[in-house]
């Protein structure tokens, strides 16, 4: 008790100081205001001939010569080149997600989920790297699409060329990866 009744008198006296404070503060600035106007000779007004012209401005002109276009993406995605061991790859146009640029035996899926009617999966890359998959997402170098998301796999169709210059649609199940003593048993 002895304690709150201590600590109220120095409420009272530090919120007594923030108000003298305060109320200095604010006869300073009234008399420097006061003051001020009686400090200061009277400005004398710039005339203002009407026949009078502006400065000329110099003509400026820019030169894009040496410098960097700024609505240049920082970034080209871009395929790589084929080797000569494998089949001429289907050029694929405009700028490729990563996933595009993945081929499909380096994808690893590591997780579903959702219901029947809406499903997401998780799938890394090479480097370990996770993206969310939805049906329809592009997912390959050969120009796959997800078409369906399972509770174990993810179906992927592909495009690929059989060799006597026709394309042939392939599918491909990248099934679930599960780690030891997850899952059902």
């Amino acid at each position: 008790m002895e304690r709150i009744k201590k600590r109220l008198r120095r409420n009272k006296l530090l919120a007594g100081s923030l108000v003298m404070v305060f109320l200095l503060a604010i006869f300073v600035i009234a008399a420097l205001a006061a003051a001020a106007p009686a400090a200061k000779p009277a400005e004398a007004k710039p005339e203002i001939h009407p026949e009078a012209t502006p400065p000329e401005m110099p003509d400026y002109r820019y030169d894009s010569r040496g410098k960097i276009d700024p609505f240049k993406p920082f970034v080209r995605l871009e395929v790589p080149p084929p080797t000569a061991k494998k089949a001429p790859e289907r050029k694929l146009t405009g700028p490729l997600t990563p996933l595009q640029r993945i081929s499909l035996d380096k994808v690893r899926v590591t997780g579903i989920a959702g219901s029947s009617s809406k499903r997401v999966a998780m799938v890394e890359d090479g480097g370990g790297k996770g993206y969310m998959v939805y049906v329809g997402t592009l997912i390959g170098t050969n120009g796959g699409r997800v078409l369906q998301i399972l509770p174990d796999r993810v179906i992927v169709e592909e495009h690929v060329d059989n060799g006597k210059g026709k394309e042939k649609s392939h599918r491909v199940a990248l099934k679930l990866h599960k780690e030891e003593g997850e899952g059902r048993p």
